[in-house]
Protein backbone atom coordinates (compact mmCIF):
# COMPACT_ATOMS: atom_id res chain seq x y z
CA UNK A 1 0.00 0.00 0.00
CA UNK A 2 2.82 2.34 0.76
CA UNK A 3 5.36 1.65 -2.19
CA UNK A 4 8.66 1.01 -2.14
CA UNK A 5 10.22 1.45 1.26
CA UNK A 6 11.59 4.94 2.18
CA UNK A 7 13.21 6.52 5.30
CA UNK A 8 11.54 9.15 7.15
CA UNK A 9 13.61 11.98 7.74
CA UNK A 10 13.22 13.23 11.87
CA UNK A 11 11.61 16.14 12.10
CA UNK A 12 13.39 19.07 14.27
CA UNK A 13 10.96 21.53 15.78
CA UNK A 14 8.85 22.13 18.83
CA UNK A 15 8.11 19.28 21.07
CA UNK A 16 4.43 19.46 19.71
CA UNK A 17 5.32 18.83 16.34
CA UNK A 18 7.78 16.02 16.87
CA UNK A 19 4.75 14.41 18.69
CA UNK A 20 2.48 14.85 15.83
CA UNK A 21 5.28 13.70 13.39
CA UNK A 22 6.30 10.36 14.42
CA UNK A 23 2.36 9.33 15.79
CA UNK A 24 1.57 9.79 12.16
CA UNK A 25 3.54 7.13 11.15
CA UNK A 26 3.46 5.02 13.84
CA UNK A 27 -0.88 4.91 13.35
CA UNK A 28 0.16 4.05 10.10
CA UNK A 29 2.37 1.60 10.82
CA UNK A 30 0.84 -0.10 13.67
CA UNK A 31 -2.15 1.45 13.05
CA UNK A 32 -4.00 3.86 15.67
CA UNK A 33 -5.48 1.80 18.25
CA UNK A 34 -2.61 -0.73 18.86
CA UNK A 35 -0.32 2.48 18.94
CA UNK A 36 0.39 2.99 22.78
CA UNK A 37 0.58 6.62 24.07
CA UNK A 38 3.91 5.06 25.98
CA UNK A 39 5.14 4.43 22.08
CA UNK A 40 4.52 7.54 21.18
CA UNK A 41 6.18 8.94 24.01
CA UNK A 42 9.37 6.73 23.11
CA UNK A 43 9.41 7.80 19.72
CA UNK A 44 9.74 11.43 20.23
CA UNK A 45 12.23 10.82 23.30
CA UNK A 46 10.04 12.44 26.03
CA UNK A 47 8.76 11.18 29.24
CA UNK A 48 4.86 9.59 28.96
CA UNK A 49 4.28 12.61 31.11
CA UNK A 50 5.69 15.18 28.90
CA UNK A 51 2.98 13.51 26.16
CA UNK A 52 0.09 14.71 27.95
CA UNK A 53 1.53 17.83 28.40
CA UNK A 54 0.78 18.53 25.06
CA UNK A 55 -2.09 16.47 23.99
CA UNK A 56 -4.37 15.25 26.75
CA UNK A 57 -4.96 11.72 25.25
CA UNK A 58 -3.85 9.85 21.93
CA UNK A 59 -7.32 10.71 20.34
CA UNK A 60 -6.35 14.50 21.00
CA UNK A 61 -3.16 13.89 18.95
CA UNK A 62 -5.55 11.81 15.82
CA UNK A 63 -7.91 14.97 16.15
CA UNK A 64 -4.83 17.20 15.48
CA UNK A 65 -3.57 15.45 12.71
CA UNK A 66 -7.08 14.96 11.24
CA UNK A 67 -7.85 19.06 11.69
CA UNK A 68 -3.95 19.97 9.82
CA UNK A 69 -5.49 18.02 6.85
CA UNK A 70 -10.10 18.18 6.86
CA UNK A 71 -9.74 21.02 9.00
CA UNK A 72 -8.03 23.10 6.28
CA UNK A 73 -9.37 21.55 2.77
CA UNK A 74 -13.36 21.48 3.76
CA UNK A 75 -13.48 24.99 4.11
CA UNK A 76 -11.11 25.62 1.02
CA UNK A 77 -13.44 23.30 -0.90
CA UNK A 78 -16.45 25.63 0.25
CA UNK A 79 -14.93 28.51 -0.88
CA UNK A 80 -13.81 27.36 -4.52
CA UNK A 81 -17.66 25.59 -4.69
CA UNK A 82 -19.35 29.43 -3.78
CA UNK A 83 -17.31 31.08 -6.29
CA UNK A 84 -18.42 32.26 -9.29
CA UNK A 85 -16.32 31.79 -12.48
CA UNK A 86 -15.34 27.98 -14.34
CA UNK A 87 -15.93 25.23 -12.64
CA UNK A 88 -13.38 23.35 -14.55
CA UNK A 89 -10.68 25.88 -13.00
CA UNK A 90 -11.92 25.40 -9.57
CA UNK A 91 -12.42 21.72 -10.05
CA UNK A 92 -8.46 21.86 -11.07
CA UNK A 93 -7.91 24.36 -8.20
CA UNK A 94 -8.87 22.02 -5.47
CA UNK A 95 -7.00 19.21 -6.76
CA UNK A 96 -3.96 20.77 -6.91
CA UNK A 97 -4.23 22.35 -3.47
CA UNK A 98 -5.82 19.15 -1.92
CA UNK A 99 -2.78 16.72 -3.73
CA UNK A 100 -0.27 19.12 -2.73
CA UNK A 101 -1.16 19.47 0.49
CA UNK A 102 -1.20 15.52 0.94
CA UNK A 103 1.84 14.88 -1.34
CA UNK A 104 4.46 17.42 0.72
CA UNK A 105 2.93 16.85 3.83
CA UNK A 106 5.45 16.02 6.34
CA UNK A 107 3.21 13.65 8.28
CA UNK A 108 1.95 10.10 6.87
CA UNK A 109 -1.82 10.30 7.15
CA UNK A 110 -2.61 7.07 6.36
CA UNK A 111 -3.27 5.71 9.43
CA UNK A 112 -5.79 8.14 10.67
CA UNK A 113 -7.85 7.86 7.86
CA UNK A 114 -8.36 3.91 7.90
CA UNK A 115 -11.35 2.48 8.02
CA UNK A 116 -11.15 1.40 12.09
CA UNK A 117 -10.26 5.51 12.67
CA UNK A 118 -13.29 6.59 10.32
CA UNK A 119 -15.66 4.14 11.96
CA UNK A 120 -14.79 4.75 15.46
CA UNK A 121 -17.56 6.92 16.88
CA UNK A 122 -15.02 8.71 18.61
CA UNK A 123 -13.98 10.33 15.22
CA UNK A 124 -18.09 10.56 14.01
CA UNK A 125 -17.49 14.40 13.25
CA UNK A 126 -14.63 13.91 10.94
CA UNK A 127 -16.22 10.74 9.20
CA UNK A 128 -18.94 13.10 8.83
CA UNK A 129 -16.54 16.24 7.50
CA UNK A 130 -14.60 13.69 5.05
CA UNK A 131 -18.34 13.36 3.46
CA UNK A 132 -19.26 16.78 3.38
CA UNK A 133 -15.97 17.29 1.54
CA UNK A 134 -16.60 14.53 -0.93
CA UNK A 135 -20.59 16.52 -1.35
CA UNK A 136 -18.60 19.71 -1.93
CA UNK A 137 -16.49 18.68 -4.74
CA UNK A 138 -19.30 16.57 -6.77
CA UNK A 139 -20.97 20.29 -6.12
CA UNK A 140 -18.39 21.55 -7.91
CA UNK A 141 -18.94 18.87 -10.76
CA UNK A 142 -21.98 19.38 -10.86
CA UNK A 143 -21.75 22.95 -11.02
CA UNK A 144 -18.91 22.44 -14.32
CA UNK A 145 -21.64 19.59 -16.10
CA UNK A 146 -24.85 22.45 -16.17
CA UNK A 147 -22.20 24.95 -17.43
CA UNK A 148 -21.11 22.71 -20.48
CA UNK A 149 -17.48 22.37 -19.25
CA UNK A 150 -17.57 19.13 -18.13
CA UNK A 151 -18.73 15.68 -19.69
CA UNK A 152 -22.19 15.22 -18.45
CA UNK A 153 -22.30 11.37 -16.36
CA UNK A 154 -23.42 11.01 -13.21
CA UNK A 155 -22.10 13.40 -10.65
CA UNK A 156 -21.71 10.47 -7.98
CA UNK A 157 -19.31 8.74 -10.49
CA UNK A 158 -17.17 11.58 -10.39
CA UNK A 159 -17.20 12.73 -6.69
CA UNK A 160 -15.87 9.10 -6.45
CA UNK A 161 -13.62 8.65 -8.96
CA UNK A 162 -11.39 11.72 -7.88
CA UNK A 163 -12.09 10.62 -3.80
CA UNK A 164 -10.38 7.43 -4.99
CA UNK A 165 -7.31 9.37 -6.69
CA UNK A 166 -6.76 11.64 -3.58
CA UNK A 167 -6.91 8.80 -1.46
CA UNK A 168 -4.68 6.62 -3.76
CA UNK A 169 -1.92 9.84 -3.64
CA UNK A 170 -2.41 10.02 0.47
CA UNK A 171 -1.43 6.07 0.59
CA UNK A 172 1.12 6.47 -1.81
CA UNK A 173 3.39 9.87 -1.20
CA UNK A 174 1.96 10.97 2.03
CA UNK A 175 4.76 12.02 4.27
CA UNK A 176 7.41 11.47 1.83
CA UNK A 177 7.54 14.96 0.68
CA UNK A 178 6.69 14.65 -3.36
CA UNK A 179 7.58 17.47 -5.51
CA UNK A 180 4.71 19.96 -6.66
CA UNK A 181 4.64 18.61 -10.35
CA UNK A 182 3.05 15.04 -8.85
CA UNK A 183 0.61 17.03 -7.67
CA UNK A 184 0.11 19.07 -11.11
CA UNK A 185 0.28 16.01 -13.09
CA UNK A 186 -2.41 13.53 -11.22
CA UNK A 187 -5.01 16.74 -10.89
CA UNK A 188 -4.58 17.62 -14.94
CA UNK A 189 -5.38 13.51 -15.55
CA UNK A 190 -8.47 13.71 -13.88
CA UNK A 191 -9.49 17.29 -15.88
CA UNK A 192 -8.35 15.73 -18.79
CA UNK A 193 -10.83 12.38 -18.46
CA UNK A 194 -13.21 14.77 -17.24
CA UNK A 195 -13.68 17.85 -19.28
CA UNK A 196 -16.12 18.53 -22.77
CA UNK A 197 -13.27 19.31 -24.38
CA UNK A 198 -10.15 18.29 -23.22
CA UNK A 199 -8.27 20.34 -25.49
CA UNK A 200 -8.95 22.93 -22.59
CA UNK A 201 -6.83 21.63 -20.12
CA UNK A 202 -3.85 23.89 -20.64
CA UNK A 203 -6.36 26.98 -20.88
CA UNK A 204 -7.81 25.70 -17.50
CA UNK A 205 -4.37 24.99 -15.42
CA UNK A 206 -2.82 28.28 -16.54
CA UNK A 207 -6.30 30.02 -14.82
CA UNK A 208 -5.70 27.93 -11.81
CA UNK A 209 -2.38 28.26 -11.57
CA UNK A 210 -2.28 32.04 -12.06
CA UNK A 211 -5.55 32.17 -9.11
CA UNK A 212 -3.14 30.19 -6.96
CA UNK A 213 -0.12 32.65 -7.72
CA UNK A 214 -2.51 35.62 -6.54
CA UNK A 215 -3.69 33.85 -3.68
CA UNK A 216 -0.14 33.22 -2.73
CA UNK A 217 1.58 36.72 -3.11
CA UNK A 218 -1.61 38.01 -0.84
CA UNK A 219 -0.43 35.74 1.79
CA UNK A 220 3.21 36.93 1.80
Amino acid sequence: MMGSAVSKAKLNGPTRERILFEASFLFARRGYHATTTRELAEAVGIRQPSLFHHFESKAAIAEALLNWDLGQILPYAQALASRKGSAAVRLYTYLIHDLRHLTLAPYNLNGIYAEDVMGDPAFARWAKRRIELHSVVERIVRQGMEAGELVVMRSDVVREAVAGIVTRALSLYSGRRQSTDLSDQIASLVLRGVLADPSRLDEVRRAAHAGLDKAAERVR
